[in-house]
């Protein structure tokens, strides 16, 4: 896992870019990742500004304000930030593979009604050296969400 540090000296290198990016939301082995805009695909509704009022036992989708972009050396790994799974949000992220470039698509599920706000920090991205280059990038294998600008589902 990289630390602060590193995690700086991957971007001096290009090695991670992160799009957006805001010093205050580096963290010790991280970055918070906000949200850019928020989805309720059981109810049709998509917003990238203001805040949304999330109903108790509904499906949502949050995409990151950040562009992440990762060379073949880098994955990374996705956590909710511990204030929202204190709020009833449960949610199961995954790895971001090594060439991925995109924003990040998560999704979550409240098990009581919250509000939440574009803006908001949501979830920590912590990145990891590979020990040896991908031998097929993301794009490379699948690249499904690769370049996205927006949520896909």
């Amino acid at each position: 896992m990289l630390s602060d540090r590193d995690i700086a000296t991957a971007m001096k290198k290009g090695e991670i870019d992160i799009k957006g990016f805001r010093e205050e939301n580096m963290t010790p082995n991280g970055y918070d990742l906000t949200i850019g805009e928020i989805m309720i695909p059981s109810k049709n509704l998509h917003i990238k500004e203001g805040e949304i009022k999330i109903p108790s036992l509904t499906r949502f989708l949050v995409g990151s304000k950040e562009y992440i972009k990762l060379d073949e050396n880098h994955a990374a790994q996705i956590w909710i930030k511990s204030r929202w799974a204190r709020r009833g949000v449960l949610a199961s992220f995954g790895v971001v593979d090594a060439g991925f470039e995109g924003i990040l698509t998560m999704g979550a599920f409240a098990t009581e009604e919250i509000v939440i706000k574009i803006g908001d920090k949501f979830a920590q991205i912590s990145f990891f050296d590979l020990k040896s280059p991908a031998h097929k990038t993301y794009a490379e294998r699948s690249g499904n969400y690769q370049k996205q600008k927006s949520i896909k589902i």
